[in-house]
C-alpha cells in the first residue's frame, strides 16, 4: 500500500502542534506557581524554564520576554474568568440573580487565581495597556448586568464612575484575607443595586 505522504505530514504536524501547545501551557502553569511563591519581580526566566522542565532557550521559542509570558497569562486568566461567569449566568433568568451569580463567580475565580488577579487589578505602569484591555472585559459584563437590572426596575441607575470604583474595591479586597467571598459579593451586589447610596438591608 503506498504511503500517503500528505497524511503523514499532517499527523506529524498535529503531533508537533499538540507538543507545542503542551509546552506553552506548562510554561504558563510554571509561571503561575512561581508568581505565587516569588512574586513577579522575583521570578526569572530561568526559574520558569526550570519549573516547566525545559531549557531557557526553549522558553524563547514561545515568549520573547518574561513580560510577554505574564501578559498572556493575565489575558488568558481573565478570559477564563469571563467564561465561568457567562456559564453561571446561563443557569438563571432573573436579572438580579444574574448579577449576583456573576459577581460571586468572579470573586471565587479571583480567589483561586489571586496572584494573577493582583497583577490584573494592580497599578503597575508596566502593564497599563494590558490592564485597560482586560479590565474592559469585566467592565462590559458589569455594565450589561446593571443595564438589565435597571431595565427590569430592580437596580438604580448610577454614574459610569461607579464601575471604576468597583475596580478599586476589587484591588483592595485582593490584598486582604479577612473579607470573605460572601461579604465582598454582597457589598458589590448592593452597589450594583443602589450605586453609592448602599442600603444596609437590600430588602428595606
Amino acid at each position: 500500500m503506498p504511503i500517503d505522504i500528505a497524511s503523514a505530514h499532517a499527523l506529524r504536524g498535529n503531533r508537533q502542534d499538540r507538543r507545542r501547545a503542551r509546552t506553552r501551557a506548562e510554561l504558563l502553569a510554571a509561571a503561575k506557581r512561581l508568581l505565587a511563591s516569588k512574586g513577579f519581580h522575583g521570578t526569572k526566566i530561568a526559574d520558569i524554564a526550570a519549573a516547566a522542565d525545559v531549557g531557557t532557550g526553549t522558553f524563547y521559542l514561545y515568549f520573547p520576554t518574561k513580560d510577554a509570558l505574564f501578559s498572556d497569562l493575565v489575558r488568558e486568566t481573565a478570559l477564563r474568568a469571563k467564561e465561568e461567569m457567562d456559564r453561571a449566568k446561563e443557569a438563571v433568568a432573573d436579572p438580579r440573580e444574574k448579577a449576583r451569580v456573576a459577581t460571586e463567580t468572579f470573586f471565587r475565580f479571583a480567589d483561586r487565581n489571586r496572584d494573577v488577579f493582583k497583577i490584573l487589578f494592580g497599578h503597575s505602569a508596566q502593564f497599563d495597556e494590558l490592564l485597560r484591555e482586560v479590565h474592559q472585559i469585566f467592565i462590559a459584563d458589569v455594565e450589561e448586568n446593571h443595564a438589565s437590572g435597571v431595565a427590569a426596575g430592580a437596580f438604580e441607575p448610577f454614574r459610569p464612575a461607579i464601575v471604576g470604583m468597583l475596580s478599586q474595591v476589587t484591588s483592595w479586597w485582593l490584598e486582604r484575607d479577612d473579607i470573605s467571598i460572601d461579604e465582598i459579593t454582597d457589598t458589590v451586589y448592593r452597589i450594583l443595586q443602589y450605586g453609592t447610596a448602599v442600603k444596609e438591608n437590600p430588602h428595606e
